[in-house]
């Protein structure tokens, strides 16, 4: 199966992809609780978390994008403020409105911390998110997308670390090697999340 590098002209559609995707994501409906509003807003968030790994990590997609997944890379598995205005995140406070911006924030940090204490300075890749269209799902798409990451850490000879605020997801990325190590709650939200790690080798 063809995996192609995701481009800068095709992140819209690829947005989308993520949009419905994500569109009942536990953190998504916090930070968007309107329904009539979330799609076009999370296009629009997704947009921009795209263009954050285009321009800080990596971005790949089904040549149709029906698939999507998107990492950062060792020694840069945390964006700063900065770079994600400069990926067009500036407008967040206005596009979401001011609390639930203030909300995103604390949920992200407290999440990006607890990515670090887990690796505690260890390099790895940061699988930052997977995405496949529930109408090609078991055809291999997930697989040929999770192969790109899989080769880049174990060439590196470095783990990949995940989280996922959907407890169903686990047993997936279990099947390519990854372990639970540990399950918080985002203090203050009660937004519960699952983080994996999968050693190189497995």
């Amino acid at each position: 199966m063809d995996i192609i590098k995701l481009e800068a002209e095709h992140t819209k559609k690829a947005a989308e992809l993520l949009a419905a995707a994500f569109f009942n994501y536990p953190m998504m409906v916090r930070y968007f609780p309107d329904p009539k509003k979330r799609k076009r807003r999370l296009t629009w968030y997704m947009k921009n978390v795209l263009n954050s790994a285009i321009r800080y990590g990596e971005a790949f997609v089904t040549p149709d994008i029906t698939g999507a997944l998107f990492m950062l890379p060792p020694g840069h598995t945390r964006l700063t403020t900065n770079e994600y205005i400069k990926s067009g995140f500036l407008m967040t406070p206005l596009v979401m409105g001011y609390r639930n911006y203030k909300l995103s924030n604390e949920c992200e940090k407290f999440v990006a911390d607890t990515h670090e204490r887990q690796m505690n300075g260890r390099e790895h890749y940061y699988l930052w998110g997977l995405v496949v269209d529930p109408g090609t799902q078991r055809k291999g798409v997930g697989s040929a997308l999770m192969k790109i990451i899989i080769d880049k850490a174990d060439t590196k000879n470095v783990p990949i670390y995940l989280e996922t605020h959907d407890k169903n997801n686990v047993d997936y990325y279990e099947r390519f090697g990854f372990k639970l190590i540990h399950t918080g709650t985002i203090t203050g939200h009660g937004l519960e999340f699952w983080c994996m790690l999968r050693e190189t080798g497995v």
